[in-house]
């Protein structure tokens, strides 16, 4: 196992345990505890987790905070991947896309070169290096502030760019879904953002892995209901699988 799949291991137990012994994740991960410690030395330096004498826990209120954009584009990128392609049957020639900055719809720059003439908007500096060096695809990349953090441009500047702007579909990601506080993020302006593009496009794609179901960010983007198609890799719950089909939301996995 490489150190990446360790440390989203790690992650995972804990989200589940909330706190643990360097003895017990040795165990589990079946390796030694140099190498977890050196692991929980990586997530810490991350923020994201908090090493005490012979155990860890993970920082609190992780989900009101932006994980760094580096840590989260190596986590799951096989599960992502399969979650662009469902996206593919949606996309035809010469449509417009609207992309957020997440490191889920990053992964589909590898597919776009199936398409002609596409114009992708997006707040993404990384998805927008990775057009323009591996596509022929026009890029409209929003202005605003750069936060380093999540590798996006933000605040007021971008929605103001936003608010004008029209896709034929927003392809997003986000930090939690809940049955009854609907898609939500970890910052105010990624928030804005995804409420614009999903307002302003014709057809709304959420790409959600099974780990973001049942969580909660600091504030809602989307209610579940403006959802037009919803992508995830594992079958969620009846609770979903019910909601999704009294709103009309077409579910893949």
């Amino acid at each position: 196992m490489f150190n990446i799949e360790r440390e989203d291991k790690i992650i995972e137990i804990l989200k589940e345990k909330n706190s643990i012994s360097v003895n017990d994740l040795a165990k589990i991960l079946f390796t030694s505890t140099s190498t977890i410690r050196r692991d929980l030395t990586n997530l810490e330096n991350k923020g994201l987790v908090v090493r005490t004498f012979g155990g860890v826990y993970l920082t609190k209120n992780r989900f009101n905070k932006e994980t760094p954009f580096k840590y989260r584009e190596e986590i799951n990128i096989t599960e992502k991947r399969k979650m662009c392609l469902h996206c593919l049957p949606f996309i035809k020639d010469n449509m417009s896309l609207f992309i957020d900055s997440s490191t889920t719809t990053l992964q589909i720059v590898n597919y776009l070169n199936n398409f002609k003439d596409l114009t992708i908007i997006t707040n993404g500096l990384e998805i927008t290096n990775l057009i323009l060096k591996n596509t022929k695809h026009q890029v409209i990349l929003l202005g605003g502030f750069i936060q380093n953090n999540s590798n996006s441009l933000l605040g007021s500047l971008t929605t103001n760019n936003l608010s004008s702007l029209h896709a034929d579909i927003s392809i997003m990601s986000s930090t939690g879904i809940d049955s009854t506080f609907g898609l939500s993020e970890s910052t105010l302006d990624q928030a804005e953002i995804k409420k614009l593009m999903n307002l302003n496009s014709d057809m709304c794609i959420y790409l959600i892995d099974n780990t973001k179901f049942d969580k909660k960010g600091i504030i809602t983007s989307s209610p579940i209901k403006d959802v037009d198609i919803l992508i995830t890799n594992k079958k969620p719950n009846e609770i979903y699988i019910n909601l999704f089909k009294s709103n009309n939301i077409k579910l893949i996995y």
